[in-house]
């Protein structure tokens, strides 16, 4: 998608209105984030002031028109709220994997099996709404350090959770000890409410001169749980 604009720095703006946006509780993604949608939003003239709200309150606000935007959410939100633009910037790819002890069997159908249940984090919407598709039962964690405990004691088997290329899951665990395969793939995305639908192309363009600037994700920016 192509527009025509003029140049950002050409363009003048009588006052620094504020964007409010809302952002993951539990996302360490956050502070990487951050950075590009402040610089692309001042960039037009626009302040930002961030709220952590609960993945899916912060969509229904959204849609109503109560929030300007959310950081981030992948593609897939589109067919549920009709209300949001996407700011058409890819900033992830990633993906859904499943985590497995290795004493049991970690594959997709294990999913499917109504005795297994799987540990998910609070926020982590792409986990939640995809288990929602699934016979297993979901066990929602506040945190990652109590998702990975509970998956390291044995007290759950399997965990899903969200990796971000190309630093790996965004819990910060060490995903090295357990079984592993990836269930879902997708690419998350800047969205706006429609009522700012006139600042979509000057924002796409700064945006994209934010990662030009900041440079995208790299393995530089591993995520930490600590």
């Amino acid at each position: 998608m192509y527009f025509i604009s003029a140049p950002l720095d050409a363009q003048p703006h009588s006052k620094m209105n504020t964007m409010h946006i809302s952002t993951p509780v539990s996302d360490k993604l956050n502070h990487h984030l951050e950075k590009y949608l402040s610089y692309a939003y001042a960039k037009i003239g626009y302040k930002t002031d961030y709220e952590k709200i609960l993945v899916d309150r912060a969509r229904v606000m959204i849609d109503a028109g109560k929030l300007d935007a959310i950081m981030i959410a992948e593609k897939e939100v589109e067919q549920k709220y009709t209300n949001i633009l996407r700011v058409p910037v890819m900033l992830v790819k990633g993906s859904l994997v499943l985590y497995c002890n290795n004493n049991v069997n970690c594959q997709t159908e294990v999913l499917n099996n109504p005795s297994n249940i799987i540990g998910i984090i609070l926020g982590h919407s792409m986990a939640v709404n995809f288990m929602k598709t699934k016979q297993a039962s979901a066990y929602t964690v506040i945190n990652a350090v109590n998702l990975d405990a509970m998956l390291h004691k044995g007290r759950l088997d399997y965990i899903l959770t969200i990796n971000v290329e190309p630093l790996g899951n965004i819990s910060g665990f060490d995903d090295s000890l357990y079984q592993q395969i990836e269930v879902f793939r997708s690419e998350g995305y800047h969205y706006i409410h429609k009522k700012h639908a006139q600042l979509l192309p000057e924002l796409t363009q700064a945006l994209q001169l934010a990662i030009e600037k900041y440079g995208p994700l790299n393995t530089s920016d591993k995520i930490s749980s600590h």
